[in-house]
């Protein structure tokens, strides 16, 4: 029988959540480097509340990370309706995007969650606290294709459930992005909706 490495189950201090997200993000990717799980993924997979989680607050501070490690990012968000939009965060972030909202206001009982790789993801608090008032609990698990393959399959069903808002990809200009160079945003096309003449 294969034991289950123990997942960090951990209270963090909302103060401290960002800092150590980063550190678990950067982490990850630098043992990519050395052959690691996340030489496997293409895209890091977020569930977050809004552009003002720590947690998207983490991934947008490894930007320069992410793109040399060839990464993209697929995005869900709970709330859109505050500052920063997603088009100007979008416009600070070198690697490529999609920006989902989950509109359907049940979905604020979901929990956030970052999936790094196909052995590695993060597990956080129910949207519906707000991190920048109260502390959270959190799960870092490594090394457990069982919880990062469920977190993954979550994520597609709700990815599923979601309305797109943008897209943006990254320009390489002579296998780099060009400094200065603004990213070109795509608008995601208006959704088909069905309805009846009464």
């Amino acid at each position: 029988m294969r034991l289950r490495p123990p997942l960090r189950v951990s209270v963090t201090r909302h103060e401290e959540k960002e800092q150590k997200l980063q550190e678990f993000i950067f982490q990850h990717l630098a043992g990519a480097q050395h052959g690691g799980d996340a030489s496997h993924a293409t895209h890091l997979l977020i569930i977050a509340r809004s552009l003002e989680s720590p947690l998207v607050k983490a991934v947008a501070g490894l930007t320069n990370e992410i793109t040399a490690a060839g990464l993209s990012a697929r995005m869900i968000l709970a709330q859109v309706d505050r500052e920063p939009l997603p088009e100007e965060w979008g416009r600070a972030i070198t690697f490529s995007h999609e920006i989902r909202w989950a509109k359907h206001p049940r979905l604020i009982e979901a929990h956030e969650q970052l999936v790094l790789g196909p052995e590695t993801c993060w597990i956080g608090d129910c949207m519906r606290r707000d991190p920048a008032k109260c502390d959270a609990y959190e799960s870092y698990v490594e090394d457990c294709g069982e919880a990062a393959g469920c977190a993954a399959v979550s994520f597609e069903r709700l990815w599923l459930a979601s309305q797109p808002l943008m897209s943006q990809v990254a320009r390489r200009v002579g296998g780099g992005i060009g400094p200065g160079s603004p990213l070109p945003i795509i608008e995601a096309a208006p959704q088909p909706t069905a309805g009846t003449r009464h």
